[in-house]
C-alpha cells in the first residue's frame, strides 16, 4: 500500500504544504510521461524498423491542466522510405524497344525494411538515388518526373490499441507509486512532518 494516495490531492494539500504536493505531482507526472514515451518507443520499434530518435523527434508532451493529466502527442507526416534501411537491388524487368519488341533486362531497384515481421520489400518501379527512394510519376513514361516515396507516419505506428493500452497500464501502475515516493522525499526533508 502507498503512503500517499495521488487520488487524495485536496486532502494532502490541507494536511501538508500545498507547494510540496504540487512539486511532487509535477515531478512524478514528468517522470511518468518520459517512462510512457520510452515504453511506446520500444513497443513501436519491436514491429517497425525505425530508430528511437525518429520517434522522439515526433513526440510532444502536452500538459492539459495543473494536475496529473498529460497527453503524449505524436505528430508528423509519413516518413520518407529512405529512413527504412534502403538497399539497392538488381531486378529483372520487362522492357519494350522502340520497335515494339518485348524483352527482359535488368535494372537497379530498391528494397526497404519497414516492418520487422515482413522482411525486406521491393519498392515496385523505385530506385535509390541521392539518398532518396524515387519512382516515376507515370510508370509508362520514362521522362516523367521522379517522386520521393513515403512509408507510414509515426502517429500511425503508435496508434495500435495494444501499444496505447500497455502505455496506459504503465501510467496507472507507475504514477501513484512515483508520486508517493517523491512526496515522501520532500516531506522527509522537513523536520517532524514525515
Amino acid at each position: 500500500m502507498l503512503k500517499y494516495d495521488i487520488r487524495d490531492l485536496d486532502k494532502l494539500k490541507q494536511r501538508f504544504d500545498p507547494r510540496d504536493v504540487e512539486k511532487a505531482l509535477a515531478w512524478s507526472t514528468n517522470s511518468t510521461a518520459r517512462k510512457a514515451a520510452t515504453h511506446i518507443s520500444k513497443d513501436v520499434r519491436r514491429t517497425y524498423s525505425i530508430k528511437a530518435g525518429e520517434i522522439k523527434r515526433q513526440l510532444k508532451i502536452h500538459r492539459v491542466r495543473r494536475d496529473a493529466t498529460r497527453a503524449l502527442l505524436y505528430t508528423g507526416r509519413r516518413l520518407p522510405l529512405e529512413r527504412f534501411a534502403p538497399r539497392q537491388k538488381v531486378v529483372r524487368v520487362r522492357a519494350t524497344s522502340s520497335r515494339g519488341k518485348v524483352f527482359r533486362t535488368r535494372r537497379r531497384g530498391a528494397t526497404v525494411k519497414v516492418r520487422k515481421d515482413r522482411g525486406r520489400q521491393l519498392v515496385k518501379g523505385g530506385w535509390h538515388a541521392k539518398g532518396h527512394i524515387l519512382r516515376r510519376t507515370d510508370k509508362a513514361d520514362n521522362a516523367s518526373q521522379p517522386r520521393m516515396q513515403f512509408g507510414p507516419s509515426i502517429p500511425g505506428m503508435v496508434a495500435h490499441p495494444e501499444t496505447i493500452e500497455s502505455a496506459q497500464e504503465l501510467v496507472r501502475r507507475e504514477l501513484p507509486r512515483d508520486f508517493s515516493g517523491r512526496l515522501d522525499y520532500l516531506l522527509s526533508d522537513k523536520v517532524g512532518l514525515a
